[in-house]
Formats: structure tokens, C-alpha cells, sequence
């Protein structure tokens, strides 16, 4: 009896893995510290990442005040979460037209690394959270 019960421990525990919900990869929602490192100096901001029922809202506030005058991203367009990747575009309304701004990256825990492209000019992107939002 004893054989057994140990056989089917064994059995139980070598086939559990294979039925085992998949991993789940690392949430972008709530709120970060995000910092783009470019030429002209660090640009950081408070990136909010919200679920909805259609997918996934992100705005984003400036960690300083802007000059007067300076155009500001507007929020998130085109999300993509998938996992612990994401990807999303912000557009800067100008004179003339749009400029698009087109960030990607990993989370890791309870921080990100990734870049941000304006015009085929990338730069690092990276966070570090400050509230889960889950």
C-alpha cells in the first residue's frame, strides 16, 4: 500500500507541470517613473497604465512642468501588452502636422527597460514602478 501511494506521488508530481496554468508575464499596469535618456538630458514622466474592458489606457504626466509653449505627447494609441512586453505610440501635436513617438519594452518585476523612437532615432526608455494598479 505504502509502494503505492508513493508511486502515484510520483506519478503526480512528474505529470502536474504539464497541466500547470501557464506563466503569466509581468504586469504593465499602474503607475511608473519613466525616464527617456536622450542627447539633450534625461526627460521623466508618470506613465499610467490602466486595464479597460476594450484593453489598456496610458496616459502620461510630465515629472516637471514644460516651458510655456511646448508641445506635450498626448496619451497612448495602438496599445500592446503581451506578457511582459509592451509597445505603444504617443503623438506631439505641432505646427504643420504630428510627430510620433513609438516606445517598446520589457517589464521586469517592478521595473522596465525599453526604447523610445522619434523618427527612426531611438533612445533608452526605462521605469520603475511606483503603484501596482493590478
Amino acid at each position: 500500500m505504502r509502494r503505492v501511494a508513493l508511486g502515484f506521488a510520483l506519478v503526480a508530481a512528474l505529470v502536474a507541470p504539464v497541466f500547470a496554468a501557464p506563466a503569466l508575464g509581468q504586469s504593465f499596469v499602474g503607475e511608473w517613473k519613466a525616464t527617456a535618456v536622450t542627447p539633450a538630458g534625461d526627460v521623466s514622466e508618470t506613465l499610467t497604465v490602466v486595464k479597460t474592458d476594450t484593453g489598456y489606457s496610458i496616459t502620461a504626466k510630465p515629472a516637471e512642468p514644460p516651458p510655456e509653449g511646448t508641445p506635450t505627447a498626448g496619451p497612448g494609441t495602438d496599445i500592446v501588452v503581451d506578457g511582459d512586453k509592451f509597445s505603444f505610440k504617443r503623438t506631439i501635436a505641432v505646427p504643420g502636422g504630428a510627430i510620433v513617438l513609438t516606445y517598446a519594452g520589457v517589464v521586469s518585476g517592478d521595473t522596465f527597460t525599453g526604447t523610445a523612437e522619434l523618427g527612426g532615432f531611438q533612445v533608452p526608455y526605462n521605469g520603475v514602478r511606483v503603484k501596482r494598479r493590478d
